[in-house]
C-alpha cells in the first residue's frame, strides 16, 4: 500500500502541477472567457528534456541522452547493465559480484556496500535535467508467479521553476519474494535534486537515501543437481530460515561553483563570445551508512552450527551493527582552456578534507570463568573511531578539439588517516579518418597507493571478527583500445597489476570451525583482460556481442572465469508507421571456475576453502519482445527458457541456485505535459 499511495500522490501533483500551468496560461489549457482568440495564437511549447551528470570531482557537465529507446530494455536488473556477467544470490536485489574484475566497485570507506553498489544511488551517477515543460517518466517492471512476484516501480519528475532552476524527485521499490524459501529481498531509493545555472553562479544538489533488507537463507542445504526440481524450489530445504541483512544509505550532496574573471573567445563562425577566465567550487558530501545482520534463533539451528561455527557474543541471537558517517569537503579552482591561448589546455587545483566517524561492535564483556554458551543474552558495547585526512591535487586538460583530447592528474593525501596515499590518473582519446572512415585510439592509465579502511583492520561481530595491520595497496591499471563507430567496433585491452591485495579467504585450517576474514596477498597478482564489442546489422537483424577474455596470475586469490560473453540478436521492424518492435533473444555465458562463495555474516564474497567446486558453463537464454509505441515502451520476456539444457547448470553461486524459467513483462511511459 505504501507504494501505491506514493504513486497516486505523485500523479495527482503531477497533475495539478499542470492543471496550474495551463490556468495561468499555458499552451493547451482552458482558455478564460473572452481569451478563445488570444490561446489559439499561442504557440505549443515544444517537449525539450535535457540532461547531464557532473565528471571530474564534479567540475564538468557531461551532457547526455533520456533514454527512450527500446534497444535493451528488457534487461532491467541493475546488475546486468553494469556488467554481462556476475556472481549473485539468482534473486532480484540479492548481493553480488561482477565475474568481470575491471567492473568490480570500491565503496571506500563502508566496504559493506560492495555487493549492491548496482542498487546505490552516488553523485557521480546522478542526472540533472532542464525541461521546457514538466517530465514525468513511470516506469514498471513485473515478474513470475504471483506468490513469488518480483516488481520494480520508479517515478520520476522534474520540471523548470524558471528557465535556470529546476527540481525534481525520483522514488523508486524493488520487491522479490523469490523462488526459494527465506529469500525475500526488497530495495528502496529516493532522491530529491535541484540544479541551478545562472550567468556566474551554479549549483547541484540531491538528498538521496537507499534502503536495503534482504532474508538470508544462506543457500540450499545439502544441493544434489540430481535430486533437483525445478517445480518444487518452495520446499527445497535451505540452511537458515531465521537471519536477515539490512543496510541503509543516506547522501546528501552540494555542489557549487562561481566563474571568475573574462575573455573574449572567437567561435568559428567570427562570433565573439564572453567566457570566464576560471571557476570556483565548492562540493560537500555527507554520507551515511549502516548495515544489521541479525539471526532471531541460533538455538533453533538443530545441529546447524557448523554454518555459523562460532558464537563471541551471544549464542542465542545475532544483532551484528556497523555504522560509519563520511564527511567530504571539497574546494577547487579550474582555469578554462579557452583562456589559456598560450598553451592551450586548462588545468585545476584542488584540495579535499575527509572525516570518518566509525560506529563498531566490539567484543561482549562477558564472564572469563563462564564459557560462551550463555542462556541469556550478553551486555553488547560499541566503540566509536574517528578519522580525517587531507589530499591535494590538481589536472591538466585538453577537452577542445576536433581530433585529440587527453587529461592527466593526481591526488596525494599528505595528513591523517590515508597520509601518503596517491591517485594518479591519465587518459588520452582520438579521432582520425581512415580512407573513408573514422577511427579512435584510446589509453589510460593509473596508479593507486590506497590505506585499507577501518573495517578491514578490525572488526568484531558474533560470528567472525579479526584484528589486522595490513600494508598500503598499491594498484596500476593500463587500458588501451580501438574504436570504429561507423562500424560498431570496439576492442580493448588491459592489464592490472595489484601489490598486497586484500581479498577474503576461507579458512579451515581451525578444526573448530571455519573463519572468514580478510587476508592480504604478499604476492605480485597479474590480471589480463580483452575486451570486444561488435554490433553487426543485416538488414533488419541486429545482433549485438559483448565479449570479454581474463588471465588471472594467481586463481587462488583472484578466480575469474577464463571467458563471459553476452549476445544480444533480434529482428527489428515497424508496424503501421507507429508501432516499432524487436523479436530477439539474449544469452549469458561464462565459463565454468572456482566461483566465490557468498558469507552472510559480512555480506561479502569469499575464496573458497576445501571441497571445491566450479560454477559456470551455462548459457542462460531469455526471448523477448519489446514494443515502442510513440512515449511508451512494453517489453515481454521469458527468462531462463532453457532451463537444464543443454545440460544441468543449476547455481549462480555456491549453493545457490539459479530461478526457473518465469514470464516478465514491463512499461516505460513519458509524459512531457
Amino acid at each position: 500500500m505504501k507504494q501505491q499511495l506514493l504513486l497516486i500522490i505523485l500523479l495527482l501533483l503531477t497533475n495539478l502541477t499542470v492543471k496550474a500551468q495551463r490556468e495561468l496560461g499555458r499552451p493547451g489549457g482552458r482558455p478564460g472567457q473572452g481569451e478563445e482568440d488570444q490561446q489559439e495564437k499561442k504557440e505549443f511549447i515544444n517537449p525539450d528534456v535535457r540532461a547531464w551528470h557532473l565528471i571530474d570531482d564534479f567540475s564538468f557537465s557531461d551532457t547526455t541522452v533520456v533514454d527512450t529507446l527500446s534497444d535493451g530494455y528488457q534487461i532491467y536488473n541493475p546488475i546486468y547493465k553494469k556488467s554481462i556477467s556476475n556472481t549473485y544470490l539468482g534473486n532480484l536485489g540479492s548481493a553480488y559480484q561482477s565475474n568481470i574484475f575491471q567492473d568490480r566497485p570500491d565503496h571506500y570507506g563502508f566496504l559493506f556496500f560492495n555487493p549492491v553498489s548496482a542498487y546505490l544511488l552516488k553523485p557521480e551517477e546522478l542526472y540533472f535535467y532542464n525541461t521546457k515543460t514538466p517530465y514525468v517518466n513511470l516506469d514498471y517492471h513485473y515478474g513470475a508467479p504471483k506468490p513469488d512476484a518480483e516488481q520494480h516501480i520508479s517515478v520520476l519528475y522534474t520540471q523548470n521553476i524558471n528557465p535556470k532552476l529546476n527540481i525534481g524527485g525520483q522514488y523508486t521499490l524493488n520487491t522479490s519474494t523469490g523462488q526459494y524459501s527465506n529469500q525475500a529481498t526488497r530495495y528502496e531509493q529516493v532522491k530529491l535534486f535541484s540544479s541551478y545555472k545562472g550567468a556566474n553562479y551554479a549549483v547541484h544538489g540531491a538528498f538521496m537515501q537507499n534502503l536495503f533488507k534482504a532474508q538470508e537463507n544462506g543457500g540450499l542445504d545439502n544441493p544434489d543437481e540430481n535430486d533437483f526440481d525445478f517445480a518444487q524450489t518452495k520446499t527445497t530445504a535451505v540452511k537458515l530460515t531465521t537471519a536477515q541483512s539490512s543496510m541503509r544509505n543516506t547522501r546528501l550532496f552540494i555542489n557549487q561553483s562561481y566563474n571568475v574573471g573574462n575573455i573574449s573567445v572567437k567561435g568559428k563562425d567570427s562570433t565573439v563570445n564572453q567566457l570566464p577566465i576560471g571557476t570556483i567550487y565548492h562540493t560537500l558530501d555527507i554520507e551515511q551508512g549502516k548495515r544489521v545482520f541479525s539471526v532471531n534463533d541460533l538455538e533453533g539451528l538443530n545441529g546447524k552450527h557448523d554454518f555459523l561455527p562460532v558464537y563471541y557474543n551471544d549464542s542465542l541471537q545475532t544483532r551484528d551493527t556497523s555504522r560509519v558517517t563520511i564527511y567530504r569537503n571539497t574546494l577547487q579552482l579550474k582555469f578554462n582552456e579557452e583562456a589559456n591561448s598560450f598553451l592551450k589546455f586548462g588545468l585545476r587545483a584542488f584540495i579535499t578534507n575527509e572525516y570518518y566517524v566509525y560506529k563498531l561492535a566490539k567484543a561482549a564483556e562477558v564472564d572469563p570463568q563462564h564459557p560462551p554458551l550463555l542462556k541469556t543474552a550478553p551486555q553488547y558495547h560499541s566503540y566509536k573511531r574517528k578519522e580525517a585526512t587531507t589530499a591535494l591535487g590538481g589536472q591538466i586538460f585538453k577537452n577542445l578539439g576536433n581530433n585529440f583530447w587527453w587529461k592527466a592528474g593526481a591526488k596525494l593525501y599528505f595528513q591523517g588517516y590515508r597520509a601518503g596515499d596517491i591517485e594518479a590518473t591519465g587518459k588520452v582519446n582520438s579521432s582520425f579518418r581512415v580512407f573513408n572512415d573514422t577511427a579512435g585510439v584510446f589509453a589510460q592509465g593509473s596508479f593507486y597507493l590506497q590505506e585499507p579502511e577501518e573495517i578491514l583492520n578490525q572488526y568484531h561481530s558474533n560470528h567472525v571478527k579479526w584484528d589486522n595491520s595490513f600494508s598500503k595497496q598499491q594498484t596500476y591499471k593500463i587500458k588501451g583500445g580501438i574504436r570504429i563507430p561507423t562500424k560498431r567496433f570496439k576492442l580493448s585491452g588491459g592489464i592490472h597489476m595489484l601489490e598486497n591485495y586484500i581479498y577474503w579467504n576461507t579458512d579451515n585450517s581451525d578444526l573448530n570451525h571455519t573463519v572468514y576474514a580478510p587476508v592480504q596477498s604478499s604476492d605480485f597478482i597479474q590480471i589480463l583482460d580483452l575486451r570486444l564489442k561488435q554490433h553487426f546489422i543485416l538488414g533488419r537483424i541486429h545482433s549485438f556481442n559483448e565479449v570479454v577474455y581474463q588471465l588471472s596470475s594467481n586463481e587462488e586469490v583472484v578466480p575469474l572465469p577464463t571467458l563471459a560473453l553476452f549476445n544480444s540478436t533480434y529482428y527489428q521492424n515497424t508496424l503501421f508507421n507507429v508501432l516499432h518492435f524487436q523479436l530477439g533473444f539474449d544469452v549469458h555465458y561464462n565459463t565454468a571456475y572456482y566461483a566465490p562463495n557468498y558469507i552472510m555474516t559480512t555480506g561479502q564474497f569469499h575464496v573458497q576453502g576445501e571441497n571445491k567446486q566450479k560454477i559456470g558453463n551455462y548459457p542462460f537464454v531469455d526471448v523477448f519482445a519489446n514494443l515502442q509505441l510513440k512515449r511508451a515502451r512494453i517489453y515481454v520476456k521469458f527468462d531462463h527458457v532453457n532451463q537444464g539444457y543443454p545440460q544441468t547448470g543449476f547455481f549462480h553461486a555456491v549453493d545457490y541456485a539459479t530461478n526457473p524459467r518465469s514470464l516478465k513483462f514491463g512499461v516505460s511511459w513519458n509524459f512531457y505535459d
